[in-house]
């Protein structure tokens, strides 16, 4: 081996580990931002019979397929109640374990993209390498935060899990029988994971059968009709005794908002790269995926006018089928939810369909930009650089949102937790509904069942007076402090502002006592809402107080009779520890 060999080697392979280093930054990120914001409590849907009883029918002993199989909103969730009642088990649901393997998932489908990203730009390892670095920043985007903080919403990224895992299957030296057979055991574990994964065997039929033309899909043609047989099975058998939620049909709103459904779709598709705390964030969402979009399509005919190059078109497949995927997955959402608008499609639950499209491009364009070209021109050259700069530049400037966005959601979810300990104690309070979940009914009724069956890991408060719980002394510096007080009528209005004792945040409820002649402290009720208080981030140079306001509107039927002295207390919910607030507020409940 000649010198000149050895630093050849030795410089590609810094370069390969320059490269992983760089795609492992925003993994760590995210997971730095997920210890810092994961909050264990359930959340919305999570309260639902059919998630939420699953771990009391397994304690009772009558869990059954039935219970698997159960209908939750459009979807058929078997192999994700497993998943769930797997972790429940050992955890004693906590939910912090959902959003680890939500984490975990992401990081399978991003192996599968690097891996099959290695594949086919082998010749161009740069290119390969800034593209994984862009899919590695797409895939582990904060802009996802409520995908990534809600428990359950690791069902949105199992069907890519599946369709990643065929994708890279097919790479391997198995036979062909046994490629197909694997991708159709991925397409039905699709298929029970979430109401799109059904999709999975349409986006992979044509890299299973049409990637070597029509004379393979000819030797292939027994195999492709079982296939679309079992395809045909499996919805059969999905919609049996299936029940369609309502919504306003896509054919009238088609036919008499027609936009409406196409800025949806484009929406739908662009929404993981806009600040979605602007102004202009619908208009941008449309935008971008429209562009994105229309590339797709156009790439398309590109593609299809080289199909002849098989070599070359088996790099190209799994792209097309990951783009396809996303591309279907903004079709489906259109079909069901065009009515609700354009503004809609940005939710950041939904953001890792989009993703995919994204993705997709960002390794189709090299491939087709660099087509058996021996040596690429410089402006070729700048038009893929130019698609780099842009979604790394629109990803960058979407970040500061989408943290922001991340820490007020997991504020809130420490606000439902503390809803959640003091259920048993106080009437329902507003911020019960607002952001534990809707029906308070159904969150009494079911946290009592978890709570006497001993099958998760919370202790609800089993008293209000203050006595019975953990207080801190009044601190030096002051964590908070009651700035307002006025009466409205029958109700009293009360605000200030308020930090964790515990860490360098807003805090995550503030509890209200209230006391009087005769009459030992007690708590009476729980904040309603958080202000924002940019002056108070003014006054301390501090973005800590960002969000460190509250109010309290409290109906003074709620309080006992005569002179009473009100107190405020910031609450940390995981240790169910109060610490006083400055000022107290003197009232007369006649």
């Amino acid at each position: 081996m000649t010198p000149t060999t050895e630093t050849q080697k030795s410089s590609s392979s810094w370069r390969q580990w320059l490269v992983f280093g760089l795609c492992l930054l925003p993994a760590v990120g995210l997971a730095i931002l997920l210890r810092q914001n994961t909050v264990n409590v359930p959340y919305w849907d999570e309260w639902d019979d059919d998630l939420a009883s699953i771990f009391l029918k397994w304690h009772n002993g009558t869990l059954s397929f039935g219970d698997y199989w159960a209908q939750h909103n459009e979807s058929r969730l078997v192999l994700p109640r497993a998943i769930f009642l797997l972790l429940g088990i050992f955890s004693h649901w906590n939910l912090g374990w959902e959003v680890a393997t939500t984490f975990l998932l992401a990081a399978f489908a991003a192996g599968g993209v690097f891996w099959l990203g290695h594949k086919t730009l082998a010749a161009r390892p740069l290119v390969a390498g800034v593209a994984a670095f862009i899919a590695s920043l797409l895939i582990f985007a904060p802009a996802q935060y409520q995908a990534w903080l809600w428990g359950m919403e690791l069902i949105l990224y199992l069907p890519l899990v599946c369709i990643l895992a065929s994708l890279c299957f097919l790479q391997t030296n198995f036979s062909k029988r046994t490629k197909i057979f694997f991708g159709g055991v991925m397409a039905v574990a699709s298929t029970y994971s979430f109401s799109n994964g059904m999709l999975a065997w349409l986006a992979l039929f044509p890299v299973l059968f049409l990637a070597d033309g029509l004379a393979g899909l000819k030797k292939l043609r027994r195999a492709a009709l079982l296939w679309l047989l079992a395809f045909v099975a499996n919805v059969a058998l999905y919609f049996q005794d299936y029940q369609f939620p309502t919504s306003p049909g896509l054919w009238s709103v088609l036919c008499n908002h027609p936009w409406q459904v196409v800025a949806y779709l484009f929406a739908f598709l662009g929404g993981p790269l806009v600040d979605q705390n602007s102004d202009y964030a619908v208009t941008a969402g449309v935008i971008i995926g429209g562009f994105q979009f229309t590339l797709f399509l156009a790439l398309g005919v590109v593609i299809f006018r080289r199909r002849k190059n098989s070599e070359w078109m088996r790099r190209v497949w799994p792209w097309l089928t990951l783009g396809g995927y996303g591309v279907l997955s903004a079709l489906l959402a259109t079909s069901g939810r065009a009515a609700f608008g354009a503004a809609q499609a940005l939710s950041p639950r939904y953001g890792i369909f989009g993703v995919c499209l994204t993705v997709a491009l960002v390794y189709l364009v090299p491939l087709v930009a660099f087509y058996s070209a021996p040596s690429v021109s410089g402006k070729m050259r700048m038009m893929v650089a130019a698609l780099a700069v842009a979604v790394i530049g629109l990803h960058a400037l979407a970040l500061p949102a989408a943290l922001v966005n991340m820490e007020v959601f997991s504020l809130n979810l420490r606000h439902a937790k503390a809803c959640l300990k003091f259920l048993d104690v106080l009437p329902p309070q507003p911020a019960t509904r607002a952001y534990l979940c809707p029906s308070f009914a159904k969150v009494k009724t079911m946290a009592d069942a978890l709570d006497r069956a001993h099958v998760w890991n919370y202790s609800l408060l089993p008293t209000r007076r203050l006595a019975d719980l953990k207080t801190a002394p009044q601190p030096v510096v002051p964590l908070g402090d009651i700035e307002n007080c006025r009466v409205l009528g029958t109700n009293f209005f009360l605000s200030g502002w308020a930090l964790a004792s515990a860490r360098r945040a807003p805090a995550d409820c503030v509890v209200f006592t209230c006391e009087g002649a005769g009459n030992e402290p007690q708590i009476f009720a729980l904040m309603d809402e958080r202000l924002v208080r940019t002056d108070l981030v003014e006054k301390f140079h501090d973005k800590k107080y960002f969000l460190a306001g509250w109010q309290k509107i409290c109906p003074f039927a709620d309080l006992p009779k005569g002179a009473l002295t009100v107190r405020a207390w910031s609450y940390d919910a995981a240790t169910d520890r109060l610490t006083p607030l400055a000022n107290v507020v003197k009232l007369a409940n006649p």
